[in-house]
């Protein structure tokens, strides 16, 4: 057996002996500058970090306002197609009527196709005088005369002509106190029940019928009609229905107080009946 080379195992010895030291001094070289290292690092990560931070919450703060923008003008649009679809609903609403008035005209022009007759609008009416006068728009160039009786559109006389410019017409209505004529008018279907109308009472919403004969057997709900006796109102137009009855203080007449045209507060269309005037003291 051969001896041990000493000079090789001190050799191995002082190399692992370097080792060790190298690898000692690493360490405590790493541990030495671990702290610093370690500051500067977490500095720059807080600063990173917080920096990241304000660029994603100033991101989210833009991202934000725009959504708030953009809903902003959303609510704007829907509130004004709201809007639009709440004016759109009345100007619906408004041409219904407006159609439901013209098929109630046309359908009173058919029972007065023997007459010539003019569809007319309602262009004016004063507030204080409201059951007294109405303006319409047609006149003399249109056909318009004087004292030409005047219909609603669902067929009641409601008052005549009184003058008339070249394109409008002043209508003085029954129910106006001082009418300043008496209208000819019989009960439908019964004989020798000829009177006058001459009168409207306020209190009671009420037409007078007077010098009908107690002999005329009157029931409420009778039709009363012109006579076509005056002149002016050609024979057959409703002027309404009886409402009540009384008798005279002398015993020997009627008077009827009727009802007449309902919708005096919403006359828009009118029916204008053209006849030709006989000389009469009644109309």
């Amino acid at each position: 057996m051969k001896g041990v080379n000493h000079l090789k195992v001190f050799g191995i010895i002082v190399l692992i002996f370097m080792t060790l030291i190298t690898v000692g001094y690493t360490m405590h070289q790493e541990m030495k500058n671990s702290v610093p290292e370690r500051v500067i690092k977490d500095g720059m990560t807080v600063v990173q970090t917080g920096y990241t931070g304000i660029v994603e919450g100033f991101k989210r703060f833009v991202t934000n306002i725009n959504d708030l923008f953009h809903t902003y003008e959303e609510n704007k649009l829907l509130k004004q197609k709201m809007y639009n679809y709440e004016a759109l609903e009345v100007y619906t609403h408004q041409l219904e009527e407006q159609v439901a008035s013209l098929e109630e005209l046309q359908s009173t022009g058919i029972s007065l196709t023997s007459y010539e007759t003019i569809n007319a609008t309602t262009v004016m009416r004063n507030v204080d005088q409201w059951h007294d006068f109405i303006f319409i728009n047609k006149g003399s160039k249109q056909g318009i005369k004087e004292n030409m009786a005047v219909l609603s559109k669902e067929g009641f006389l409601i008052g005549k002509v009184i003058s008339t410019n070249d394109l409008s017409a002043k209508v003085k209505l029954i129910k106006n106190q001082d009418f300043g004529s008496k209208v000819s008018a019989i009960i439908d279907g019964k004989e020798g029940s000829i009177g006058t109308v001459e009168g409207y009472d306020y209190t009671t919403d009420e037409l007078v019928m007077t010098q009908v004969s107690k002999e005329v057997a009157v029931e409420e709900g009778d039709a009363v009609i012109t006579s076509g006796l005056g002149g002016v109102y050609p024979r057959s137009l409703l002027i309404g229905y009886v409402h009540r009855i009384e008798v005279s203080k002398d015993g020997l007449t009627q008077t009827l107080y009727l009802k007449g045209e309902k919708n005096y507060d919403n006359m828009d269309y009118v029916i204008v009946v053209a006849r030709e005037a006989v000389t009469s003291n009644n109309e």
